[in-house]
């Protein structure tokens, strides 16, 4: 990664002059040079920076021989006093290179889930995507696409973008209720009372630029209409129109969607978000959730969990769907008009 992109990278996520920022690092020491730009970039802020690599091979060798008796409660006592963690991954974090003895994996297994435990309990939690081949797997796109996608997503202007997402969080908090438009003659309608906006413009997942909502989750009703969907591990779906009835989506215009749908439980059925997109520099959809949903001009809902940001629909998925419209804030009775 370019050590200039880094340094808006740490900017945005919050860092301040004296605090105590881990970089948790997962990667091989052939990518060292990744987090070492990362504690250089940190410590130009007047921060300190602690660094905290996770290799699999490193972790592979350490837990093969380790004991109940390592990483006791001191250990990670210590990693919950930060200000902020910088999860930053060259590869998809937690899985090992290799398989490991039954006993000694449930002692890895067991510590990554201290590790994490330990880790939220900090101010900040940020994590960010190195442009990797590695990580390119999971997106299902060209690792050079990925790259380039992924790399142009994270240059831009924090600042402005910052900015842009709290004007928009100022106006659509006016509205207590908001109708979606789509397609031709499609309308969705979302109870918003008494939720909060809330911003991802650095301190969160990256690459980063949205502002969402968790509506009512039982008052969300209507249709809306996607010109193209994806859903991972289920296909893309052209011209859908997704029908919702008491906050959830009950039925598609699309068989192989409806089998889909078919298999979910009720709770993963709940329309669970309202976002908008506001990164400028991501401008057609890819079919990487993690980079349409961003995209400047779109609107995305999702259905399954929102406990995490002010819900209250606990469910085992979180799925996003990204298309565009038009939107209308009501408050009292007015109605404001908006493209998205």
């Amino acid at each position: 990664m370019d050590i200039e992109i880094i340094k808006k990278i740490v900017k945005a996520s919050g860092a301040t002059e004296g605090e105590l920022i881990l970089v948790h690092f997962w990667g091989q020491d052939t990518d060292k040079s990744i987090a070492n730009n990362y504690l250089r970039a940190i410590s130009a802020i007047g921060a300190t920076p602690f660094l905290l690599q996770q290799s699999r091979s490193m972790n592979f060798d350490i837990f093969s021989v380790a004991n109940e008796k390592a990483f006791d409660d001191r250990y990670f006592s210590f990693l919950s006093n930060f200000d902020a963690i910088l999860d930053v991954f060259t590869y998809q974090p937690v899985v090992l290179d290799n398989e490991m003895e039954k006993s000694k994996f449930y002692l890895y297994r067991k510590y990554i889930e201290q590790l994490f435990s330990s880790l939220i309990k900090c101010k900040r939690f940020t994590q960010i995507r190195v442009p990797t081949e590695a990580n390119a797997i999971e997106s299902g796109l060209d690792p050079s696409d990925y790259i380039e996608r992924i790399t142009r997503a994270y240059d831009i202007d924090y600042d402005i973008l910052q900015n842009s997402c709290l004007r928009e969080k100022e106006r659509l908090s006016t509205a207590n209720c908001l109708t979606l438009q789509t397609g031709k003659d499609c309308i969705l309608r979302f109870d918003l009372s008494g939720r909060e906006w809330h911003i991802d413009a650095g301190d969160g997942d990256w690459p980063c630029g949205e502002i969402y909502i968790a509506p009512i989750e039982t008052k969300t009703e209507g249709t809306v209409f996607f010109e193209r969907l994806y859903i991972k591990e289920s296909g893309i779906f052209e011209n859908v129109i997704l029908s919702i009835e008491g906050g959830k989506v009950v039925y598609s215009n699309d068989e192989k969607l409806n089998t889909f749908l078919g298999t979910l439980t009720p709770e993963n059925t709940v329309v669970c978000e309202l976002g908008f997109g506001m990164n400028p520099n991501i401008t057609d959809l890819c079919g990487y959730t993690i980079l349409d949903e961003k995209m400047i001009n779109t609107f995305h809902i999702a259905i399954g969990a929102n406990h995490m940001f002010g819900g209250q629909n606990k469910a085992s998925i979180h799925l996003d769907f990204v298309g565009r419209g038009q939107i209308e804030l009501i408050e009292k009775g007015d109605v404001k008009n908006d493209r998205k």
